[in-house]
């Protein structure tokens, strides 16, 4: 029954950690859209917790927004895609499965 716990805060505290990297510039919990978008899709298997991200064209890994902040909101987000699995691969080299997101916002130059 202890490792049943230890497991279970473990893993909550791994989501939250990782939640807050995928925070937007909204208040309460409009900050929190794009983390649970990934947490429900990581829940259908279609993508890991730590997907790579590509917000009009630029590439965000999962270690690089330990360090810097996404800087749009809720509703600058027009579109997100996830990427297949093998179309990844060709397009942005060894995923590791992670899964790959497609942002478009309204500031796209594209």
């Amino acid at each position: 029954m202890k490792k049943f716990f230890i497991a279970a805060i473990s893993l909550l505290s791994f989501s939250m950690y990782s939640q807050s990297r995928y925070e937007l510039q909204d208040k309460g919990t409009e900050r929190l859209y794009l983390s649970d978008t990934i947490i429900q899709m990581a829940t259908n298997k279609v993508i890991t917790n730590e997907p790579i991200l590509i917000v009009d064209g630029v590439t965000y890994t999962y270690q690089d927004l330990e360090k810097k902040k996404l800087t749009f909101s809720k509703n600058q987000i027009l579109k997100i895609t996830t990427v297949d699995r093998q179309k990844a691969i060709s397009l942005y080299g060894d995923t590791e499965g992670v899964g790959v997101l497609i942002i478009k916002t309204v500031n796209a130059s594209y």
